[in-house]
C-alpha cells in the first residue's frame, strides 16, 4: 500500500468487501469513525447493485455465543447476500487504564474457545468486524488474544489500528471534507476548530457539517464561524478570552468583554462568561501547585489540562509555550489571591445587583497588572 495514501481512504479500502477477510479486529482512538465509513461502504455497494447487508451487535446486550451462532446460520440472510456483521465493544465513559482488561475479562474470556473455533473454520460470505474503541498495545490481554488469533488461524483474522492522524494529515482531511461540501477555510480556523472539538473524527465531521450549513451561501468558513458554531464554543468565546489572558493584552481582554456585554446578555450568560474566565485562572493555580509541590513537569500538567491537543502538533507546542510563559509570570501567592478574588466576585454576581461588567473588568486589570509586572520592571 502506498505510504502517501490518506489515512481515511486506506481505512475505507481495508473494510471494502473486496479486501475484507473472514475477520477483522479494529482498535484505536479513531475506531468509532468506522461507523461512518461502513455506512459509506454499504451505500456504495448498493449503488453498484451488490447484495451486502450489515448487522450490528453490541456486547452489552449480545454475547459471543449468540453472535457466532447467527454468523454460521445459513438462513439469516439470502444465500446471494454477503453478510457484514459488526461487533461493538462498549465505548468508555471515562479514561480508565484498566478498561481493556475489564472488557476482555468480562466480554471475551468466557467465550475464547468458541471464538477460536469460529475463526479456525469461518463460513463463506461472512465478514466479521470487531471494533474496540480505544488504544491497545502488546501485553494487554485483549490485544494479545486477538493478536495470537491472527497468527494461529491462517489469515482468517486481521488486526487494524485506527489511531489519530498527524496534524498535517488531519488538516488535509478537513480540507477534503469541506471541499466535498463546496467550502474551504484557513489554517487559523482549523486550529480553532481542533482546539474546540479535539481530534475525534466523528465529532469533527459533525462540526464540519454544522459549519457548512451555518456559512449559507458563503464559500469560505472563517474563524468567527467556528467560534459561533462549534460544540465547545458555547461558553461565549472562551478561547478568545483564554488567549487574551495567556498571551494577549489587557486592552484585548477588555475589548472581548465589552463586545460580550454590548449584546446585553442574560444573567445566566454572564455567569457562564465569568466561569470561563475563572476556569483558566484556576487551572493556573492548580498547575502551580502540581509543579511546586509534586514536582510534575509543566508539559505533563498541560497535557492533562488539554487532552484534545496531541503532543508533536504545532498547535500543542504553541499553546504549551504560551501557558508556560503565563504560569511563570505569577507567584503562588499571586494565584491564590486571584482565586480568592474570583470567589468574592462569583458570590457578588449571584447575590447582588452590582454592575457585573465593572467587577469583571476590575478583575482583568488586576490579573494583567500581576502577569505583566516583570515586563514593566515592577
Amino acid at each position: 500500500m502506498s505510504a502517501r495514501e490518506p489515512f481515511h481512504r486506506l481505512w475505507k479500502k481495508e473494510i471494502s468487501p473486496d479486501n475484507l477477510g473472514p475477520g477483522t479486529f479494529i482498535y484505536g482512538e479513531q475506531a468509532p469513525y468506522l461507523r461512518k465509513l461502513l455506512l459509506e461502504v454499504i451505500e456504495e455497494a448498493r449503488e453498484r447493485g451488490e447484495q451486502l447487508q450489515l448487522k450490528p451487535y453490541f456486547l452489552f446486550d449480545s454475547d459471543w455465543a449468540q453472535i457466532l451462532d447467527e454468523a454460521q446460520s445459513p438462513d439469516m440472510f439470502l444465500f446471494t447476500t454477503r453478510k457484514l456483521l459488526v461487533v461493538y465493544f462498549p465505548e468508555p465513559e471515562e479514561d480508565d487504564p484498566q478498561l481493556a482488561e475489564k472488557a476482555c475479562r468480562q466480554l471475551v474470556a468466557p467465550f475464547e474457545k468458541e471464538i477460536q473455533r469460529y475463526f479456525a473454520s469461518p463460513p463463506d460470505g461472512v465478514f466479521l468486524i470487531i471494533i474496540y474503541p480505544g488504544r491497545l498495545k502488546k501485553g494487554n490481554r485483549l490485544f494479545d488474544f486477538f493478536s495470537k488469533l491472527q497468527t494461529g488461524t491462517g489469515g482468517n483474522l486481521r488486526l487494524l489500528e485506527m489511531k489519530t492522524p498527524r496534524q498535517p494529515e488531519l488538516t488535509a482531511w478537513i480540507h477534503e471534507e469541506l471541499g466535498k461540501r463546496g467550502r474551504k477555510t484557513s489554517p487559523r480556523a482549523i486550529n480553532r476548530l481542533l482546539e474546540a472539538a479535539g481530534t475525534d473524527l466523528l465529532l469533527l465531521n459533525q462540526e464540519l457539517e454544522k459549519l457548512s450549513l451555518y456559512s449559507g451561501g458563503r464559500t469560505v468558513i472563517t474563524e468567527e464561524d467556528v467560534q459561533a458554531v462549534c460544540v465547545f464554543q458555547k461558553t461565549y468565546d472562551r478561547f478568545a478570552i483564554e488567549e487574551a489572558l495567556e498571551s494577549g493584552s489587557l486592552e484585548e481582554a477588555l475589548s472581548i468583554t465589552a463586545r460580550f456585554l454590548a449584546e446585553q446578555p442574560e444573567a445566566a450568560d454572564i455567569i457562564n462568561y465569568f466561569t470561563g474566565l475563572s476556569r483558566y485562572v484556576l487551572s493556573l493555580a492548580r498547575a502551580r501547585a502540581e509543579v511546586e509541590e509534586k514536582k510534575v513537569p509543566i508539559k505533563e500538567v498541560f497535557k492533562k489540562m488539554k487532552p484534545q491537543l496531541n503532543e508533536g502538533w504545532s498547535l500543542f507546542d504553541r499553546k504549551l509555550e504560551a501557558f508556560s510563559t503565563c504560569l511563570k509570570a505569577f507567584s503562588r501567592k499571586d494565584l491564590n489571591d486571584l482565586v480568592r478574588e474570583l470567589g468574592r466576585i462569583d458570590l457578588k454576581l449571584k447575590s447582588s445587583d452590582l454592575n457585573a461588567g465593572i467587577m469583571i473588568e476590575t478583575f482583568l486589570v488586576r490579573f494583567f497588572q500581576l502577569r505583566d509586572r516583570k515586563k514593566s520592571g515592577a
